[in-house]
């Protein structure tokens, strides 16, 4: 038998060759289209400057080339990036202002209303409720308030059923002298019709120099008619601390706002009750919502004589820091104070300083719980970004932000009803009952 060497078969050859070819040329092109993209998103993202923002359409694509050229936006960008206590990025900054911006750009809106709408967007995206972007008039009357000062006529206002209407006439000033009244509703400023304008734009048109005058045009139930008086603006201090001498020997002092003098205000508070024989007392910080912290922190070191006031945490070097009592109090006598849920901030840091370090009982309801402090940031233009800077923590140790600080003595004053009974009951406690 004779054997031949066996050969494989070629049948169906040239197809499979021709499929091959096929699969060859498909994985070319597929290669190719994805390096393409590839190159097409580098190319993309490096001509935006590192940019992860990715626009929907051309328009939206102008919108973001004009936030990240614009001096105010970048400067802003990167103020809120080093400084703000938690870390945040920058593109979620930049994204977070090109939602802001996107209508009122696609509406034509001008580039001073588009950085500003920006820049409010900006710090919105933070969800912080304690951190905002203020306009120049909102910044002014932050500060004014503040200051425990302002040139105007003396009265303070509020929006009730779209009418400003006169809440508070301070004493001795230009307004009480006019006969100007609680419950009066302002129309006219200098004879332009207020209708249509927000309480801070208001508000902005009555103030003005010492010594200017300004006509406001007044509706007083029951007449309902205007009535038109011009008033000479003067130098108005807000009257942030009351105290008295109360029966039993109980000094009273009511603070209503941490204004940058408030220590010294209570200093000299303290020195006058003293010499008038109070053997106790009582500070309400009832409704005081906080404001600067260093006042509260002098204030609070005169009636300790050692120990931890407050202490602050933040990303800066600035933020951490800790404070700590002198040796000698202008105040050694028993202290009571009054708390409630809207006692916030600089507030709680004083009622916690003196609490945890055994100086005072507290009576009232818990406090608001607001455990962060804020810095204020000037723009060129007069505008401010208040910015979360810190936390802050007891002399425990304890932040309070959400929780707020429960009383030694609970007590809720009745809704429909004038008795106080949370300062009774501080009374009655000072008064040994």
């Amino acid at each position: 038998m004779t054997t031949q060497n066996a050969v494989p078969s070629d049948e169906g050859g040239p197809q499979r060759r021709k499929n091959l070819l096929t699969f060859l040329v498909a994985l070319t092109v597929l290669i190719l289209s994805a390096t393409c993209l590839a190159l097409s998103l580098f190319w993309e993202i490096r001509s935006s400057g590192g940019s992860s923002v990715r626009p929907k359409d051309s328009l939206e694509a102008e919108a973001l080339s004009f936030l990240e050229n614009r001096d105010e936006i970048r400067r802003a960008a990167d103020l809120i990036r080093q400084s703000y206590v938690d870390p945040v990025d920058k593109e979620e900054l930049i994204e977070s202002a090109l939602r802001g911006v996107r209508r009122m750009y696609r509406e034509g809106r001008d580039e001073e209303a588009l950085v500003a709408r920006a820049l409010q967007a900006m710090v919105d995206g933070l969800d912080d409720p304690y951190s905002a972007y203020m306009n120049r008039e909102q910044a002014e009357m932050l500060q004014t308030q503040l200051s425990g000062h302002f040139s105007g006529v003396g009265i303070a206002l509020e929006m009730v059923r779209n009418e400003v209407r006169v809440r508070n006439v301070l004493p001795g000033t230009p307004a009480e002298e006019s006969g100007i009244r609680e419950g009066d509703v302002i129309r006219e400023v200098d004879g332009k019709d207020i209708s249509g304008m927000n309480l801070e734009e208001v508000v902005m048109s009555i103030r003005g120099p010492s010594g200017t005058r300004v006509t406001l045009g007044i509706l007083r139930r029951p007449e309902r008619e205007l009535m038109r008086l011009t008033l000479t603006r003067r130098e108005i201090e807000i009257p942030v601390l009351q105290h008295r001498l109360m029966e039993g020997g109980v000094g009273y002092i009511k603070l209503s706002d941490w204004t940058e003098d408030s220590d010294r205000k209570m200093q000299e508070a303290l020195w006058d009750l003293r010499a008038r024989g109070a053997r106790s007392l009582l500070v309400d910080l009832r409704s005081n919502k906080g404001g600067y912290m260093d006042p509260a922190i002098r204030a609070a070191d005169m009636f300790l004589d050692e120990g931890t006031i407050v202490t602050s945490r933040g990303r800066v070097s600035e933020a951490g820091k800790s404070y700590f009592a002198e040796q000698g109090k202008a105040w050694d006598l028993p202290v009571v104070v009054l708390v409630d849920r809207f006692t916030a901030s600089a507030s709680e840091i004083f009622a916690a300083a003196l609490r945890e370090n055994g100086r005072c009982l507290l009576v009232g309801e818990t406090t608001y719980g607001k455990g962060a402090i804020q810095k204020l940031f000037p723009l060129e233009d007069g505008s401010v970004i208040r910015l979360t800077l810190a936390r802050y923590y007891t002399p425990s140790g304890r932040n309070i932000d959400e929780q707020g600080i429960e009383p030694d003595v609970k007590v809720r004053n009745p809704i429909v009803d004038d008795k106080d009974l949370q300062l009774e009951r501080a009374l009655e406690i000072l008064k040994g009952g």
